[in-house]
């Protein structure tokens, strides 16, 4: 009975994960469908078309599923449909297909099911970014109250433990090194918990690319602070942020690089679409159409890969081939999608009027859903930097005041041998937890604003340097809470 209901917990969960992928290509789908109807096409070379793009994996499985049952066991192509309407991975998926056979067996209009389910599938992925949005503010929230809560906690026993009325000069509690390490768990916590309630259309770094970066520098700085070599100028926390920072240095120029391209093509793709079907309502040829539009200087970095799809297309180079060389320069998953539907419809005789001028009112509307995700989410880049800068001055002021206090108990009791190195102790190790939850914190804020840990590198880069200038003004007293409420 619990091997049973195990497996019914794994099974549950398996459907729900398969649930929520398709539904992150069900409006792709539909779209294709869509288009590749109203271009002439039935289910069945609907479903040879979508079996040869490898965009929408789930969906792409689901339909080779479809097309075995009508090959292999000879099932008619909507009697398949109606099969998989009845036990579908997705319920709007079913609904969709049911729609579908349903408006071809009642000889209705195909056509206006199709645009009216396409327009529908993009409201409800608006509401569900916007959803997402709601739900990735709470978790940032979460994250920046157990920061809170740590750093209170901390400053809290140590306070205890440093406090002249507590402590009779003889005994010396041992600092809370301890607490030290919750903040950057719970760094790494929340950043798994928004593993999957954020995506990018960009891909990751490669994982070998980001250790080939970042290995060899931390290694460098370990061994220098394992060998106590410039324990004296107290210099371990300035050594393993300058490490960090150099190893974070390429990744994030890497993927600066790639995120500003993309964003250009992301950008570019509505326009050149729109180009294209006003173009076509001139009597002008699809591909020709195409040739134009790509030829605008206007795309920024884009540029390149528009004028190089129009030089293309000017050789007789195939569409196939022509993506091909798209895909390797672009890897923005939209701009992929949506080309890739352009050329399938084109390439299949399509390219009317009607088909192409729903593709750029589809395009349009996947940009200003990107965007305006985009734009809800930027400002928690602002919030991450107040609270690491803020909790990072505090965490070692207040330290920095206990060092103070320490050395009046130490002139009090006469015991400067025994004590004098504790508090430097205790501020160098804090300093170092401080430099790693600061590089910790801008991936987290990567992940949040632009859908890619990648994206964190600079913020990481940035909040360990603040974080070092902050150690910086500690150590040389520029900042001193001893000396500003000492009376005059």
């Amino acid at each position: 009975m619990i091997l049973l209901s195990l497996k019914k917990l794994d099974q549950g969960d398996y459907e729900k994960k398969q649930n929520k992928k398709i539904e992150r290509e069900l409006p792709y789908f539909i779209t294709l469908v869509s288009l590749l109807a109203s271009s002439g096409l039935g289910p069945y070379t609907i479903l040879q078309k979508i079996k040869e793009i490898n965009l929408l994996p789930i969906i792409h499985g689901e339909t080779i599923k479809i097309l075995k049952r009508i090959d292999m066991l000879g099932i008619d192509p909507l009697t398949a449909l109606n099969q998989t309407k009845d036990k579908p991975s997705s319920r709007a998926l079913g609904e969709f297909l049911g729609g579908y056979v349903s408006a071809i067996q009642s000889g209705g209009n195909v056509i206006n099911y199709l645009k009216s389910k396409m327009s529908s599938s993009y409201d409800r992925l608006e509401n569900t970014e916007k959803q997402s949005v709601e739900k990735l503010s709470g978790t940032v929230h979460g994250w920046l109250t157990m920061q809170i809560v740590v750093l209170s906690v901390f400053i809290l026993v140590a306070a205890i433990g440093s406090n002249p009325l507590s402590s009779n000069g003889a005994s010396h509690p041992e600092p809370p090194y301890a607490l030290l390490i919750f903040s950057p768990i719970i760094s790494i916590a929340f950043m798994k918990m928004v593993q999957k309630m954020n995506y990018s259309n960009i891909p990751e770094i490669a994982i070998k690319k980001i250790l080939k970066s970042t290995l060899p520098p931390f290694l460098v700085g370990l061994v220098l602070i394992a060998s106590n070599l410039l324990s004296d100028l107290n210099a371990n926390a300035y050594i393993l942020g300058g490490s960090l920072v150099i190893g974070s240095l390429w990744l994030a120029i890497k993927f600066k690089k790639i995120y500003v391209a993309n964003l250009h093509a992301e950008a570019a793709t509505p326009q050149i679409l729109r180009d294209i079907t006003e173009a076509r309502k001139s009597g002008m040829g699809p591909e020709k159409c195409i040739i134009h539009a790509c030829k605008r200087k206007d795309f920024r970095s884009f540029n390149i890969v528009a004028n190089t799809i129009a030089n293309k297309l000017e050789w007789g180079i195939p569409l196939s081939n022509i993506f091909e060389t798209l895909h390797k320069e672009v890897k923005n998953f939209q701009v992929l999608i949506t080309f890739r539907i352009l050329f399938e419809i084109i390439s299949s005789g399509g390219g009317n009027v009607n088909t192409l001028d729903s593709l750029a009112d589809a395009s349009e509307k996947i940009h200003d859903i990107s965007k305006t995700k985009r734009d809800m989410l930027q400002p928690y880049v602002i919030v991450g930097f107040m609270v690491i800068v803020i909790t990072g001055f505090t965490t070692l002021l207040t330290i920095d005041s206990f060092a103070d206090i320490d050395k009046e108990k130490n002139l009090v009791h006469n015991d400067n041998a025994q004590t004098s190195s504790m508090p430097n102790s205790l501020l160098d190790v804090v300093s170092i937890a401080v430099i790693v939850q600061a590089w910790l914190a801008g991936l987290f804020i990567g992940k949040i604003t632009k859908g890619a840990y990648s994206g964190g590198f600079m913020y990481s880069m940035l909040l360990t340097i603040i974080s070092m200038v902050a150690i910086g003004m500690i150590q040389l007293h520029v900042i001193n809470i001893g000396s500003i409420l000492q009376p005059s």
